[in-house]
């Protein structure tokens, strides 16, 4: 899983620079002796919405694939590296990522705390997306009904999530080569067990 990990990072990385280099053509910047301001034309924004755009396809194949790599981990498939760069039902987890974003952003609208709720309610959306060969919309349905039956459960595994993600940061990010592999284990574990679905054991 590390091979994986790096490699995406670096994809991320990558692309993210690209797309950050081009809307910096686009951006004036006006200096004088007190302060420096920065402003972006009609290219510029144009640019961004179409980097974010690309982020969000890029963010959508590298999610399926990798997490498509746990599920296989799930099922008690022989996993090798390769398992891990088969992107699966790319349009569907994009459709569910937009639809949760919004979702997300409405709730975070409305004071914060209901943003948090839906993230937590959403949890599952990618990997039922891809679990289940299932369009995005039925992604979203189909978490937030396990959120309804579970929300303890949910909100401890995202808060667990968030804890190793964080304690990756502290490790000078390199500690993030072995959260996100273990967050995405975590949450496809969870996802199985809360919906009564088998987990196979672990081999040596």
């Amino acid at each position: 899983m590390l091979v994986p990990t790096i490699v995406f990072g670096l994809v991320y990385a990558v692309v993210q620079g690209i797309i950050q280099l081009i809307s910096g053509q686009f951006t004036t910047t006006s200096v004088d002796d007190y302060s420096a301001s920065f402003s972006m034309g009609t290219g510029g924004v144009i640019v961004s919405l179409l980097g974010s755009a690309v982020m969000l396809v890029v963010a959508a194949v590298v999610q399926s694939a990798y997490i498509g790599g746990m599920l296989d981990i799930a099922n008690g498939q022989p996993v090798e590296i390769g398992s891990f760069f088969k992107p699966r039902n790319v349009g569907n987890v994009v459709i569910a990522s937009v639809v949760s974003g919004i979702i997300v952003f409405i709730g975070v609208l409305l004071c914060i705390v209901p943003g948090i709720i839906a993230t937590i309610m959403l949890l599952f959306t990618t990997v039922i997306v891809l679990d289940r060969n299932t369009s995005g919309i039925d992604g979203v349905k189909t978490s937030f009904e396990i959120g309804k039956a579970n929300f303890g459960a949910m909100a401890l595994t995202w808060l667990t999530t968030i804890g190793i993600g964080i304690l990756g940061v502290l490790a000078c990010f390199v500690g993030l080569l072995v959260a996100y592999p273990l967050i995405s284990l975590i949450t496809v574990y969870a996802y199985r067990r809360l919906t009564g679905a088998e987990v196979a054991p672990m081999t040596p």
